[in-house]
């Protein structure tokens, strides 16, 4: 039987305050301090000059650690890399198709590798994670195209259970696929993953500006802009840009982290009001994305989440 896990909301909900962990205190004042992430996500006129400066970089991929330790291959689908990421020497616990965050601009960073492969490592996930298409060269309907595709050759090869998740723009993408598969008439995941999901690319939610100065990675013009690069000539509602506006009905079972010093925290609250029965945890004080990030809080939520996968 999968393990229960209590829907949380931010401990300012309850009338108390619970002070975030020494860690991530530390990294909340790193990424204000040098501004590493805001400068990605601010938006304006220096954006195109960002995706530029990340378009001729390195790609992150896994490290040569993770291929010595972990089963690690990759291969092309419709010219894009999918990676494939497993236990070494015994069969996998579960499995994870997984869509990368990066406000669907950005590839993969190092964050999502190093999460990944402890997932991989510490509870035995086999990950499948696909370098899918990137905004402004490809549009919404591109990428949801192109994720279906994979989507569907990814359960022709396999027959048995299997999570889909994704963290911010992943989470966005895995819900629009999942409508989409579900819409087709193809088999679903046995459960949705969505970390701090980005399901509103408007960035029009009134609760955001109260939010913004507290956020360390993210801000409303940022999240504006790269929305409607993505969206190009679709409606910015439409439930492929915006899955908030699409049919929560009939999909598996979801898996939600939010953390309350995140604009796109008003997403996942969004999502908890319109699904009562998705599993979901709030942490106040925390920023974009922190289960994927080394800070105490994450750690934990990686052992709920690998501990979730395997149930499946």
């Amino acid at each position: 039987m999968r393990p229960m896990m209590l829907a949380r909301l931010s401990a300012s909900h309850w009338g108390f305050r619970i002070v975030p962990s020494l860690s991530a205190r530390i990294l909340t004042f790193v990424l204000k301090t040098t501004k590493i992430a805001l400068k990605q996500f601010s938006g304006g006129p220096g954006m195109m000059k960002v995706i530029a400066a990340a378009r001729a970089a390195p790609l992150p991929v896994p490290t040569a650690k993770m291929h010595r330790r972990l089963d690690v291959r990759v291969e092309q689908f419709e010219g894009r890399s999918v990676w494939h990421i497993a236990p070494k020497d015994s069969p996998p616990r579960g499995n994870l198709l997984y869509f990368h965050g990066g406000g669907y601009v950005f590839s993969a960073a190092p964050p999502h590798w190093s999460s990944l492969a402890e997932l991989v490592e510490k509870h035995g996930i086999a990950v499948t994670a696909p370098l899918y298409p990137l905004a402004p060269e490809s549009c919404a309907e591109d990428v949801t195209d192109w994720a279906l595709d994979y989507y569907s050759h990814y359960i022709a090869g396999h027959a048995g259970p299997f999570v889909m998740g994704g963290d911010s723009a992943g989470g966005g993408l895995t819900a629009a696929t999942t409508m989409a598969a579900r819409d087709a008439g193809l088999r679903l995941p046995d459960g949705l993953l969505l970390i701090c999901p980005w399901l509103d690319a408007s960035g029009s939610h009134p609760d955001q500006p109260a939010i913004e100065p507290r956020d360390c990675i993210l801000r409303i013009q940022g999240i504006r802009d790269a929305g409607a690069l993505y969206a190009r000539d679709l409606p910015i509602d439409d439930p492929r840009v915006s899955p908030i506006h699409g049919r929560w009905a009939d999909l598996p079972p979801v898996m939600m982290f939010g953390g309350g010093n995140d604009i796109l925290v008003t997403d996942a609250r969004t999502l908890k009001t319109k699904l009562p029965s998705a599993e979901y945890e709030e942490k106040a004080g925390l920023m974009h994305i922190w289960p994927l990030l080394p800070i105490s809080e994450a750690r934990a939520a990686r052992d709920t989440i690998g501990r979730w996968i395997a149930a499946q």
